[in-house]
């Protein structure tokens, strides 16, 4: 019996992860999330898996398990969901921010909630859900069997011993995978770089409440939303030093409601006070927690730092506390809010300031800890760009576990084939990525990306022609307009004229099919841009019959 593990997103970038484990009759996946979008993709919000491969294999599609519940693992069900109706499993917390962002559309759907360490059976798969400790609660290192193959399959955990909501990382959980003989492990990459053991969460409060005395005025604090046991310990040490808060900002408000009403977040009575209240308060009574730590430009903070917002913008002595890491890509954005802050007399405190965040990821330690805590026979390095995945061989090999040739190095696009224990194939599958923008939900190819890329560097030309098949030519010169540069008099006329001296010869090649004269005007148009500015717009003709 074959099985295999296929690869649509997540192993060569941070983001958009999503997992295919198969056999002759039976798959599942594990996540589907979405990257964010940086500068370099124009009015492209998310990126998600292309669902290609997923439509040849339908047939025996049975389930979507869940690891966790942040973005990159399950932004992009929404999407998969409208298309392919199958089961979802997956924690409580994950499974209501999934609900969350489905709507009304989840009574459609059948959302499965396990507990820690339940196993189902999915056709042929057992699929156990191993707790872990990340920085979202319920989140699992999902264990699969399916007659000799077996896998773990940990792509976002840490060892935390006193993390701040849950039971602590317990190893008695995976060390009996190895004596049953495990045959893969996927495991997190992020920061395969960083040598020992990453900081518990639990290990930022002091910090965060030294921080929160010191402050004259009032405090804004802003991190994922997801970030619940962050959000917690901010809620517990304002109440500690008398302060309120006031929670704004869309996402950070959803899961909370979401984290109270399942019972994986208890805050105090009346710590949290509406804004109205919040105001009515003094300075050095009060915390905002904000939407925002990426510098984004519909956020609560973007919107406060720019003082966009007419009923809450930055003071002078305000205190804005930025706990993350930022996104690679997001820098200018962050830094731009950053330097609004200061222009407007707030002071900010980041991580390069203070202890005040802690990675959700595993360092060199933990991961090899896990390795030797579960001796599989092969390894795959997931969740990380080419950096964290070299970072991660390395670390592997000195663990003396592996042979060089089972530490494999499976892309997006690969699929892993498994029999009998041994590893018998790695075969290229169709992926690909497609790119959202949210503004009317719109799917983009990769030649509208392409066209929206160009119009950014390059600007836009558009060309009418008043044509007359009477005369078997012009009315009158082309009409051109140009946007997003600008040329002179002189530019326009030897455009003008460069088209007119051409054009008898297009229309006589056309053969009066106006598709293909615009075509061959639009060629002429890219042609004199090209030579002579060395620009490359994207260009519209119309053709018009008079």
């Amino acid at each position: 019996m074959r099985a295999s593990v296929a690869v649509l997103g997540g192993v060569g970038e941070i983001g958009m992860n999503m997992y295919v484990y198969e056999t002759e009759d039976t798959a599942v996946i594990i996540d589907c999330g979405v990257m964010f979008a940086d500068y370099t993709y124009p009015g492209v919000d998310y990126i998600i898996p292309d669902f290609t491969y997923i439509r040849e294999i339908e047939h025996k599609l049975k389930a979507v398990l869940v690891s966790h519940g942040h973005e990159d693992h399950i932004g992009a069900l929404p999407y998969f969901l409208s298309e392919f109706n199958v089961p979802v499993y997956g924690g409580k917390l994950s499974l209501g921010i999934l609900a969350a962002k489905l709507g009304s559309k989840k009574e459609k759907l059948n959302l499965i909630s396990v507990e820690a360490r339940e196993t189902v059976k999915i056709d042929g798969f057992s699929v156990t859900f191993l707790p872990v400790t990340h920085s979202i609660g319920d989140t699992f290192g999902i264990y699969l069997k399916h007659g000799s193959f077996s896998a773990l399959h940990c792509s976002d955990f840490k060892i935390d011993y006193t993390p701040v909501s849950g039971e602590p990382f317990n190893e008695d959980d995976f060390a009996p995978l190895a004596e049953g003989g495990l045959t893969c492990l996927l495991l997190d990459s992020t920061n395969s770089q960083n040598e020992g053991f990453t900081n518990s969460e639990s290990s930022i409060k002091a910090e965060l409440k030294d921080i929160m005395r010191s402050s004259p005025g009032r405090v804004f604090f802003t991190t994922f939303s997801s970030n619940l046991d962050r959000l917690r310990q901010v809620i517990e040490a304002a109440e500690e030093l008398g302060r309120k808060v006031v929670l704004e900002g869309t996402s950070i408000e959803r899961n909370v409601d979401i984290a109270k009403k399942i019972g994986r977040l208890e805050i105090p009575p009346k710590a949290v006070v509406q804004l109205s209240t919040g105001k009515k308060m003094p300075d050095n009574k009060i915390v905002y927690i904000i939407t925002g730590c990426q510098g984004e430009t519909q956020s609560t903070l973007y919107r406060i730092a720019s003082r966009e917002r007419k009923d809450l913008k930055v003071e002078p002595g305000d205190t804005f506390i930025i706990s993350s890491r930022v996104i690679p890509g997001n820098e200018k954005n962050l830094n731009r809010l950053i330097n609004l802050i200061y222009e407007n007399g707030g002071e900010v405190i980041d991580v390069a300031a203070r202890k005040i965040h802690v990675s959700g990821h595993a360092s060199r330690g933990e991961l090899t800890k896990m390795m030797n805590l579960t001796k599989p026979s092969y390894l795959i390095p997931v969740h990380g760009e080419e950096m964290h995945l070299a970072h991660m061989r390395k670390t592997a090999m000195k663990t003396g576990l592996f042979e060089r040739e089972s530490v494999l190095p499976v892309k997006d696009g690969m699929k892993a084939v498994f029999e009998g224990g041994k590893l018998v194939a790695v075969d290229d599958i169709p992926h690909g990525a497609v790119y959202i923008d949210l503004r009317g939900r719109t799917v983009i190819d990769e030649e509208l990306l392409k066209d929206r890329k160009s119009l950014c560097r390059d600007g836009a030309v558009s060309v009418a022609v008043l044509y007359s098949p009477l005369y078997e030519a012009l009315e009158t010169p082309p009409v051109v307009r140009v946007k997003g540069f600008r040329i002179d008099d002189r530019t326009t006329f030897e455009l003008r004229k460069y088209l007119s001296d051409n054009m008898a010869s297009l229309i006589e090649e056309a053969g009066g099919d106006y598709t293909l004269l615009e075509d061959f005007i639009e060629k002429l148009v890219r042609r004199f841009f090209r030579k002579s500015m060395d620009r490359r717009p994207a260009v519209s003709v119309a053709v018009v019959e008079v």
